[in-house]
C-alpha cells in the first residue's frame, strides 16, 4: 500500500488539483517526462463517483500513462457496445464497437469509479508523483513565473510552489479562479440526474451482458450500467422541472413505473445505495488556460453523459495539456496567447463532436433516425465510430455525421423513418 508523503512547504514543477481521471492522468503523463509533480486531493480514496462507463478510445490514453495493465486485471466488467430501447421496449437497437470505421475500439470497461479513480492515483504515486489526499488548495498567490498555494490538511496549512498549476477539481469548483468565472452561452438544456445502485438486476448473455443500457423518455432517459458482477447502476436524466416538489426517490418511481422494460427489470431487484442527485450537467467555460494555469477535465466543462464522454474528455484534455506545458516549460516560459486559444479550441471541438450527437438524441426526430437499423450509406458505421469515444474524426466519419445530422433535419419535415411513438406515460 502507497505511503502518503508528508506535507511539508515544497517546490513541485507542476501541481495538480484533483485526483481523479484528469488530475491522475496528467500526473502520470508529467512524471514519464520527470517533472516533479504534487497532486492534492479533498477527499480520501476510494471514494463513491458516478460517471462508471468508459469510452474505448480511452484505452490508448491509459496504455500511454502505463496503467493499463492494472485496469485490465482489476476485474471490471468488459463492454463491447450499448442498447438503446424505447420505454415499451418494443424498439431497439444495439451499438456494436467493432461494427465502426476505426479498427481498435471494439471494447473497453464498465467500472466502479471508487475502485477505477483509486487504481489511477495509486499508479500516479508509483510513477514518483507526491500525492496529498484529504487537502484543499484554499488560495494562490502568484511570484513571476512561481505560483505559492495554500493547502489546508486536517486544520493544517502549508504553502507549496509551483511553475504549473493544472485544475482537475471537478464539476464543484473546490478550487476558484480567475478562469472559472466566465461561461459560454448555454448550449444545451439544464437535465438533472437522480441515481442508486441495485443488485439483482437481470442481464442479456454472452458480450451484451456489459452493455450499457439507454432507455429513451420523451423528456429524459434512464442509463442502466452493470458496474460490477452484483451491482447494476440505475440513473434517471429528466428536465430539472420534472422534479420540482418531489423527493429524489419519489420522482425516481414514478418515471420507472412509467418504464415497462426498466420496471420489470427492477421487479425483483434490492437497493443497495441510497439515492443521489446530481445537476447543471453541460456548460463549459470559456478560458480553459492562460499563462500557466490549465483546466481539466470537467473544470473545463461538461455535456451530459448520455454517450458516456467524461472520462475520456477528462483524460483527453490532461495529456494535451501535459503536451503543452512540456514544450513551454523546456523553452522557460509561460503559455503564449495563441498556445491557450488552441488548448481551448482544441478541448472544445473534441467535446463538441458528442455535443452533436447529444442534440440529435433529445430531438424526438432526429431520435427515430438514430434508432433507424437499416441507415443509407452505412452512416451507422461512422456514428459507431464517435459513439466508441473518436471524437478527433477522420473524412470517413466526418462525412457520415454530417449526412446523420441532414438526414436528422429532413426527418422534421419528410418523416424519412416512422416518428418515434411514447406511450401516453411518457408523452
Amino acid at each position: 500500500m502507497l505511503q502518503t508523503p508528508r506535507m511539508t512547504n515544497g517546490t513541485y514543477d507542476i501541481l495538480v488539483i484533483g485526483g481523479g481521471p484528469a488530475g491522475s492522468t496528467a500526473a502520470a503523463l508529467a512524471r514519464k517526462h520527470g517533472l516533479k509533480v504534487a497532486v492534492v486531493e479533498k477527499e480520501k480514496f476510494p471514494r463513491f463517483k458516478i460517471g462508471e462507463s468508459l469510452l474505448p478510445n480511452g484505452n490508448a490514453l491509459m496504455r500511454e500513462t502505463g496503467v493499463w495493465p492494472k485496469i485490465e486485471q482489476a476485474g471490471f466488467v468488459k463492454k463491447f457496445g450499448a442498447y438503446f430501447f424505447l420505454p415499451s421496449g418494443d424498439l431497439q437497437k444495439e451499438v456494436i464497437f467493432s461494427d465502426g470505421l476505426v479498427r481498435g475500439l471494439e471494447n473497453t470497461f464498465q467500472v466502479e469509479r471508487a475502485t477505477f479513480d483509486k487504481i489511477l492515483l495509486d499508479h500516479a504515486a508509483e510513477l514518483g508523483a507526491h500525492v496529498f489526499e484529504n487537502t484543499a488548495a484554499k488560495s494562490v498567490r502568484a511570484d513571476g513565473d512561481v505560483s505559492h498555494v495554500t493547502l489546508s490538511h486536517n486544520g493544517a496549512e502549508r504553502t507549496v510552489s509551483a511553475r504549473w498549476i493544472l485544475d482537475g477539481s471537478g464539476r464543484e469548483n473546490v478550487f476558484s479562479c480567475d478562469l472559472k468565472r466566465k461561461f459560454d452561452a448555454p448550449r444545451l438544456e439544464k437535465r438533472i440526474a437522480v441515481y442508486t445502485h441495485f443488485s439483482g438486476v437481470p442481464r442479456a448473455e454472452g458480450k451484451a451482458a456489459g452493455h450499457t443500457i439507454v432507455i429513451r423518455l420523451k423528456r429524459g432517459w434512464f442509463w442502466v450500467i452493470p458496474v460490477s458482477e452484483e451491482h447494476t447502476s440505475v440513473g434517471l436524466v429528466t428536465e430539472v422541472d420534472d422534479l420540482k416538489g418531489l423527493a429524489p426517490a419519489e420522482a425516481f418511481q414514478r418515471a420507472v413505473d412509467d418504464t415497462p422494460r426498466l420496471k420489470e427489470w427492477l421487479r425483483n431487484a434490492e437497493r443497495v445505495m441510497e439515492f443521489k442527485v446530481t445537476s447543471d450537467y453541460s456548460y463549459f467555460r470559456e478560458e480553459l488556460a492562460r499563462d500557466r494555469l490549465i483546466l481539466l477535465g470537467d473544470s473545463a466543462g461538461f455535456f451530459d453523459p448520455i454517450f458516456s464522454s467524461g472520462v475520456y474528455v477528462a483524460m483527453y484534455s490532461a495529456k494535451r495539456a501535459i503536451e503543452m506545458v512540456l514544450a513551454a516549460d523546456a523553452a522557460q516560459r509561460p503559455l503564449t496567447r495563441s498556445e491557450c486559444v488552441r488548448y481551448t479550441k482544441r478541448i472544445k471541438q473534441n467535446a463538441r463532436v458528442f455535443e452533436k450527437l447529444i442534440h440529435a438524441f433529445y430531438d424526438n426526430d432526429s431520435f427515430a433516425i438514430f434508432m433507424s437499423t437499416n441507415p443509407p450509406f452505412r452512416i451507422d458505421r461512422g456514428i459507431n465510430s464517435i459513439v466508441a469515444g473518436y471524437s478527433e474524426i477522420n473524412f470517413a466519419i466526418w462525412w457520415r455525421l454530417q449526412f446523420f445530422l441532414v438526414v436528422c433535419r429532413l426527418q422534421k419535415y419528410f418523416r424519412l423513418t416512422p416518428p418515434i411513438a411514447f406511450s401516453p406515460a411518457n408523452s
